[in-house]
């Protein structure tokens, strides 16, 4: 839609020019019709021939604009001007951005200063600090300040919190919806005055406990303090959590539990929850391998038909997965490990029609996909620690499996060569393509990348290739690209990426240590109308 660049600004690595090219380029259609619905709603004119100055953009259109930006961006373009600013951090975009309180090594006057001078509505606080050097008047001071926006609060000390402090912090948030605390919650040690009850925070939704310790105590019930929470988040390790997990299971949508202990596993699954939309389920030691657990556990997932996402961090087996599929027909994301799982065992996920996006962890065989019926919903595959008998052979299955698959990450899989070409050749439809830790692949898989005309991204990490890659990979479709610990990319291979990505609208080069920056200079002089971003990883 914007006929030439125009640099308006440039702040960081942000160019203020590829924000407007980024919401508004001509080949993006959502971006072209939400442009047309723009012009009649603001009645805006936009042509192909007028040069378009930082001052020609409406304040009505900025929202729309930075509505399409990462939050790193966001923040650039914060920077830009005191109305860009306000924008910024104003309104729904301040849903996007947690105020971090860092006050590990200290809390300096002017940090406090700056917090109490504040003039943005924070609604997500973090705070971090040691447990033996809290300064709570502080973190009060700022928790009042902010009294009336803040919905979420993240208190993470180093190894404690004492229960008087908890409860004086909870006190100031009253509006809160979202509490988490990572750290064990302690009683007050010698002799002292009965504490004040806890308030009862009636907003509250989301409640995440990284310790289970604090339910032991009498001075803190949180199925009295938290009365209408929907989501909980906390292991299930002793008689009082099953307790709290009881009183809670008619009202749940979202739950993510943790068993370090397998004695209480078969128990919890004996409750109900009827309402649960999202469970995260963490068992290594369970394996499902004695047939009353099998029964349990499939009795369990009947029992909540209304499961939208499902993770399951443990050993299932097949009988397990046939009932998931036959009971839990809106289910739409799927991660389980596949070491218990033999051939054909993936057949039944042919019946979840809403299936997008699936997730596999551990070792599996090749024929696990065989007589699958297509899922044409399958739009994201993600192979994390995965070892195939045949990945060829499994690739070859997901072809006509998943004919719509968008998305494939690869982290830690024995992808080589050769299967990487079958890939390129035969899964046309792929537009996103993330390579991380193959240690199986040279520069020679990448040969056939043109043949992928849908690939808008390509992440590459961790990888072994040599530094001539770019000289093998063929001019391409790609417009995002990074590469991240890319060890033996150098300088000298870098203005071949303008040749080869003549697309590439954003490049990331994280950790490529031989990569310098006069290296970055160069391809972004070569490369004027895309974001080159270079930093490193510790």
């Amino acid at each position: 839609i914007l006929s030439k660049p125009v640099v308006l600004v440039s702040v960081g690595c942000l160019s203020i020019r590829f924000v407007i090219f980024h919401i508004y380029q001509s080949s993006c259609k959502d971006s072209l019709r939400k442009f047309v619905v723009l012009k009649k709603n603001l009645n805006i004119e936009v042509t192909m021939d007028e040069p378009v100055q930082i001052g020609d953009l409406p304040e009505e259109l900025l929202p729309h604009i930075f509505d399409n930006l990462p939050l790193q961006d966001l923040k650039n373009v914060s920077l830009v001007s005191r109305l860009w600013s306000q924008i910024a951090f104003s309104g729904r975009f301040m849903n996007r951005v947690l105020l971090k309180l860092d006050f590990r090594d200290g809390a300096p006057d002017l940090h406090r200063q700056y917090l109490l001078e504040s003039s943005r509505a924070y609604r997500h606080i973090g705070f971090y600090y040691r447990s033996d050097q809290l300064d709570l008047g502080m973190l009060l001071e700022v928790l009042e300040k902010f009294e009336q926006s803040i919905v979420s609060l993240k208190i993470c000390p180093n190894y404690f919190i004492m229960l008087a402090e908890l409860r004086q912090i909870l006190v100031q948030v009253p509006n809160l919806e979202s509490l988490y605390i990572v750290s064990r919650i302690c009683p007050e040690l010698g002799n002292r005055e009965p504490m004040p009850p806890f308030p009862v925070m009636n907003k509250l939704k989301h409640l995440y406990l990284e310790n289970d310790g604090g339910l032991q105590l009498n001075e803190i019930d949180f199925r009295v303090m938290t009365p209408h929470i929907t989501s909980l988040d906390m292991d299930c390790d002793s008689e009082r959590a099953l307790e709290v997990y009881t009183h809670f299971s008619e009202q749940l949508r979202e739950l993510a539990v943790f068993f370090k202990r397998d004695d209480f596993f078969l128990p919890f699954c004996e409750l109900r929850f009827p309402k649960l939309e999202v469970l995260d389920f963490y068992s290594d030691d369970q394996q499902f391998d004695i047939p009353e657990a099998v029964r349990i556990v499939c009795a369990f997932f009947r029992r909540m038909p209304k499961l939208r996402r499902i993770t399951l961090r443990c050993n299932v087996n097949e009988e397990v997965l046939a009932v998931i599929t036959e009971n839990c027909p809106d289910l739409g994301t799927l991660y389980l490990k596949g070491d218990n799982l033999g051939a054909k065992s993936f057949r039944h996920l042919g019946q979840l029609k809403k299936l997008t996006s699936l997730k596999i962890e551990g070792w599996i065989r090749c024929n696990i996909l065989q007589d699958c019926k297509p899922i044409p919903s399958l739009d994201s595959m993600y192979l994390h620690s995965v070892l195939i008998d045949d990945t060829q052979g499994f690739f070859r299955l997901l072809k006509d499996v998943a004919p719509n698959l968008r998305i494939l990450e690869a982290i830690e899989s024995d992808i080589d060569d050769e299967c990487l070409k079958y890939i390129s050749c035969n899964i046309a439809s792929l537009r996103s393509l993330l390579l991380e830790f193959c240690p199986n692949l040279t520069e020679d898989a990448f040969s056939f990348l043109d043949r992928l005309t849908n690939l808008h991204e390509l992440k590459l990490g961790y990888l072994d290739v040599p530094h001539n890659l770019f000289e093998l990979i063929p001019k391409n479709s790609v417009r995002h690209l990074e590469l991240y610990r890319c060890d033996k990319l150098d300088d000298a291979v870098l203005p071949l990426v303008a040749e080869k990505f003549p697309q590439l609208c954003y490049m990331e080069i994280a950790s490529c240590h031989k990569i310098t920056l006069e290296g970055v200079d160069r391809i972004r002089a070569l490369m004027p109308n895309a974001e080159i971003v270079s930093f490193m990883l510790f």
